[in-house]
């Protein structure tokens, strides 16, 4: 069997797959155990968005099978019915700046390992390269009112903080202790395909510390790999049911995680679903709109009850 992959061809396979990476059945007759779950060619179930090398995005037009009973596992993608908004065209001044902006950051050839001042810097790694996706640049863009020296600012801020926090080694199993009572789920997606992450502060089972951040930065890592064709952002859904002052972040906390998501993960968050505690949610409100002013503010509702989500 010939080893040799064609460039021009892009094969598909699950991040996150929920089922068996080998058939039990096949594999007894196989010599090659495969280092990643491929999907045959005739699966198009789960097929992830790319682009080919002109830039332009490819998505799969096979629409997903709708439920017929309760669905008893994990949602590895989105019904049909649900479909991410679509965005408009850019403007020739925006493709301009857009342009510009990639100019830029093909340049790059040396990223400092800190945030420290003149910190050493070493060779961009092929996977950072790979996340400075057209999407990502243009997120960067828009989160800074097109504004393309802010904008390399701040991507090259986020890959030196990447590698500073070494988010690429958060694992599972280095925050599992975190999520033992399921306070940080990412279960489902909303009506614009956008997975679903559910928080419930009043299920804290930790003292405040700095995993209970890496374990949010890890929950933000797995709800972007979730992500369909076609959408970037996410829905947060928080329900302050039985949560207590005790169990809420401290001051310092909360600016850092305003931080992370503001500084790192901007135009991240599409949706957010506020339940339970008016004055904490009010309070939240504020501080969540603060993330992202120019589109998170009118997506940020609070509400009573999940059921009143639309």
């Amino acid at each position: 069997m010939s080893d040799t992959v064609n460039p021009e061809e892009v094969p598909t396979f699950h991040k996150l797959s929920l089922e068996p990476a080998v058939d039990e059945k096949a594999s007894a007759n196989s010599t090659r155990t495969p280092s990643f779950h491929s999907i045959p060619a005739s699966d198009t179930r789960s097929q992830r968005k790319f682009e080919d090398y002109s830039g332009t995005l490819k998505t799969s037009d096979t629409d997903y099978e709708q439920p017929t009973g309760p669905i008893r596992t994990p949602f590895a993608h989105p019904v049909s019915s649900c479909k991410p908004l679509p965005r408009a065209a850019l403007t020739a001044e925006q493709a301009r700046k857009y342009d510009s902006l990639l100019a830029t950051v093909l340049a790059w050839t040396h990223i400092p390992t800190t945030s420290t001042k003149n910190s050493p810097a070493t060779p961009i790694e092929d996977d950072e390269r790979m996340w400075l996706t057209r999407e990502c640049l243009l997120r960067y863009l828009r989160a800074t009112s097109w504004n393309t020296a802010e904008a390399s600012k701040r991507l090259l801020n986020t890959i030196t903080w990447r590698r500073e926090y070494e988010v690429a080694s958060i694992t599972g199993d280095m925050v599992s202790v975190e999520n033992e009572t399921g306070k940080q789920r990412i279960l489902g997606y909303d009506i614009n395909a956008r997975p679903c992450l559910h928080m419930s502060p009043g299920k804290q089972n930790t003292k405040k510390s700095e995993m209970q951040i890496k374990h949010l930065v890890f929950m933000l890592e797995r709800a972007v790999d979730l992500m369909p064709p076609g959408q970037e952002t996410t829905a947060l859904l928080i329900d302050f049911k039985n949560s207590t002052s005790g169990g809420s972040p401290s001051v310092g906390q909360g600016k850092q995680t305003l931080t992370i998501l503001q500084g790192h993960y901007p135009e991240r968050l599409g949706k957010a679903l506020i339940s339970d505690r008016k004055l904490v949610a009010r309070s939240m409100r504020l501080n969540v709109a603060d993330i992202d002013r120019t589109s998170t503010l009118v997506h940020c509702n609070i509400f009573q009850t999940y059921q009143s989500f639309h």
